[in-house]
């Protein structure tokens, strides 16, 4: 359990605790109870991995099982659906994620095959240090899916019960010299423990790996192996994290912005190549040039009217390869050495993860009005690529060449797919969960069909509209502007956004945002601003059949009615501060105090028993001899032992000698005890012997000299111990 707080570093919260207690007490107390029953470390391995299913089931597939606790085939059918359910969770999700049932029962799952393997290890075999290539693998899924280090004290937390374990495991074998040893353990598993430390070695490596490979963070973008992508054609591949971002329970600070003028999204990365199987992919990145030195304009923009601006941003926990930056960059400074700026793609980057500076830039906004945009004219200096319409399926394009037949220019053709998407009467709606896809192809039913979804949908589908209609376009990702904070612009996870750019000669590439957002986070140029430039009556779409939308699809309102009020699911959560955690950590300081506190137990008990000993016996009370004889009798099971009751006075005294090679003044002493007790306990009226104290100290000295206690004996005493933990 000391392991599992590197779990603190990826989960949000700590609804995972108590489940996890549980599982890990139920495993560990069913090898607890099989030892005392005396079965073979087989059969204590399968009883533990029973109870294992059992616990994971009455967690969570209780109302699936027999009975609410036995696993049958509708338990386990619920236990693989909320295992299965996890894949979406890593993939999408930005650590720390919300502890969710689906991750709950996976991390039940992992601390409670640990503990087994633990326990087998330490225990079974005998060989407690190679528990830590074990618990290594409770450290290694944690490490790979966050993005930064892991929270110190989680190592801390770690590394103390394990040291904790080998100190106790230390003397294992004088635990158990009077103990027959589990000869069936030996024979099985006494020549397997490099193959046990190699499965755990390779349970680590497969672990790390594949969590890395659906996770989100800690990785360059694009690198994300396409089974995993989960972008079903029209998802910005990445970005698939784009989704935990919005997702979040708790809401992240990640910048503050002084200097903006007037809103306007601060654009991470753009994506280049559209892909009909595999959604937007980062594509064409080049070696770029020195990001410190003055940065070239994008070949073909001339910029026309804009005004330079110097911003500064602060970032706040957010680690990435890419720089965001606003607008059209001339100008970056105090990042540091290690980047680089491709002014075709507008992004800045650096080949390694890392944590970001504060930093400086100098931009341009481009700031043209509708007429000058209708008006821009020249040739196209840019990649064919960004006008690349291969393998768009005909009925899309189709839709773009009906949406803007009547629009005189380029300029007019981008604003009409634009208002396609954020018309109301259209029937398209802000939502973070997709439709149930109804076709092979994603973006077909996201467009004539399912209508519903968020900002990677709107904006990987207008930049496919556009491009069937030859005008050059590209994916952004990045955030909008966040809310103001005095004089400054916050911007949060929930600020994520993605968003469209398309490109006019002269003027470069200019911000459209499809998505239809109503909570005021869409920061639109004053081009697509309709109280400044009221659009133009638009001419209705001529009658060429539709496909037809899906069974139970929603149907879009009559044009000219009144639009109803949106679902209050469909509006995003109003914006809020990041959230204040600290009574998270209060709950794990608490439950380590507790911890700790029962750990000292055993010892505070031995203390004070030791002292109320050493207080009768210096006040000379009846019964003084007995007392300080039941001491040594303390003593003597500390070190392993455990005295018989057949066994008289003399004969525990000579194995305690023998055992233990007091030297002569420690049997000595002993004997005159010995002989003290047997006065007590057959002559009762006889008086206490005065020189009792010192006659038992010179015999724990020897003892202490000759048997000393290990550290495990020294921290939980066997003589403190429930009778059932000391056979």
């Amino acid at each position: 359990m000391c392991a599992s707080a590197a779990f603190a570093g990826v989960l949000a919260d700590l609804r995972w605790l108590l489940p996890a207690l549980i599982t890990v007490a139920a495993v560990v107390g069913t090898g607890v109870l099989g030892r005392r029953l005396g079965w073979p470390t087989v059969g204590i391995a399968a009883g533990q991995l029973a109870v294992l299913l059992v616990t994971l089931t009455v967690l969570f597939a209780g109302p699936s099982a027999f009975l609410g606790v036995l696993p049958g085939p509708a338990a386990f059918g619920e236990l693989a659906r909320l295992l299965g359910g996890t894949r979406e969770l890593i993939s999408t999700g930005v650590p720390p994620v919300a502890a969710d049932p689906p991750l709950q029962a996976l991390v039940c799952l992992g601390l409670g095959v640990v503990a087994l393997l633990v326990d087998l290890i330490a225990v079974g075999i005998g060989t407690p240090a190679v528990t830590g290539l074990v618990l290594l693998c409770v450290f290694a899924i944690p490490a790979s899916l966050s993005d930064r280090m892991l929270p110190w004290w989680s190592f801390a937390l770690g590394g103390a019960g394990y040291a904790l374990l080998l100190a106790c495991g230390g003397h294992h074998h004088r635990w158990r010299r009077y103990e027959e040893p589990d000869r069936v353990a030996r024979t099985l598993f006494g020549r397997t423990t490099s193959v046990v430390a190699g499965t755990a070695g390779v349970i680590a490596v497969l672990a790390g790996s594949v969590f890395t490979g659906v996770g989100t963070e800690g990785r360059l973008p694009g690198s994300v192996p396409e089974e995993f992508s989960g972008t079903d054609g029209i998802g910005l591949q990445p970005f698939t994290s784009l989704r935990g971002q919005l997702n979040r329970d708790q809401v992240v600070e990640l910048f503050r912005v002084r200097g903006l003028q007037q809103d306007s999204y601060l654009r991470a990365m753009t994506l280049r190549k559209f892909d009909p199987r595999s959604g937007w992919q980062l594509d064409g990145l080049t070696q770029g040039v020195d990001a410190n030195a003055p940065l070239p304009l994008p070949e073909g923009t001339t910029i026309g009217r804009g005004r330079p601006e110097r911003i500064e941003v602060q970032p706040i926990g957010y680690r990435d390869p890419w720089l965001p930056v606003f607008g059209t960059p001339v100008e970056v400074s105090g990042m540091g050495r290690s980047w680089r700026y491709d002014p075709a793609a507008g992004i800045v980057f650096t080949q390694t993860n890392q944590e970001t500076r504060p930093y400086t830039q100098q931009v341009i906004v481009p700031d043209p009005s509708p007429e000058e945009l209708r008006a821009a004219r020249g040739p196209m200096s840019i990649d064919p690529a960004y006008v690349d319409a291969s393998g768009i399926a005909p009925e899309v394009a189709e839709l773009a060449r009906r949406l803007t037949e009547n629009a005189p220019t380029e300029f007019d053709k981008a604003v009409a797919v634009n208002r396609y998407f954020t018309d109301p009467a259209n029937g398209f709606r802000y939502d973070l969960s997709t439709a149930p896809a109804t076709g092979q192809d994603a973006l077909s039913d996201f467009l004539f069909r399912g209508k519903r979804g968020f900002c990677e949908q709107y904006a990987s589908s207008m930049a496919v509209l556009l491009r069937s209609i030859g005008i050059p376009s590209r994916v952004a990702v990045g955030f909008t502007a966040g809310y103001q904070d005095g004089t400054e612009q916050v911007i949060t996870t929930e600020d994520a956004h993605a968003w469209v750019e398309a490109y006019f000669p002269g003027w470069g590439w200019q911000t459209f945002d499809p998505t239809p957002l109503s909570d005021g986070r869409t920061a639109l140029p004053q081009f697509l601003d309709t109280a400044l430039h009221p659009p133009q009556a638009a001419a209705p779409l001529p009658g060429q059949p539709q496909p037809a939308p899906a069974p139970g699809a929603p149907v879009p309102p009559a044009a000219g009615a009144q639009p109803d009020q949106p679902d209050a699911r469909d509006v995003p959560e109003q914006r809020r501060d990041p959230a204040d955690h600290s009574w998270s950590v209060a709950v794990l300081v608490l439950i380590v105090l507790l911890a700790c506190a029962g750990a000292a137990t055993p010892l505070a008990v031995r203390e004070i028993r030791r002292g109320q000993r050493l207080q009768a016996i210096t006040e000379g009370r009846a019964g003084a001899a007995d007392t300080a004889w039941r001491e040594v009798l303390d003593e003597f099971r500390d070190r392993g032992h455990q005295p018989r009751d057949t066994h008289t006075a003399r004969q525990l005294a000579e194995r305690l000698v023998t055992d233990h090679e007091l030297d002569t003044t420690g049997a000595e002493a002993l004997e005159q005890l010995v002989k003290a007790v047997e006065r007590e306990w057959y002559a009762p009226t006889s008086h206490a012997d005065g020189t009792l104290r010192e006659t038992l100290k010179a015999i724990t000295t020897s003892l202490q000299q000759n048997a000393p206690l290990d550290l495990r004996s020294r921290l939980f005493p066997r003589s403190a111990l429930p009778p059932w933990r000391t056979s």
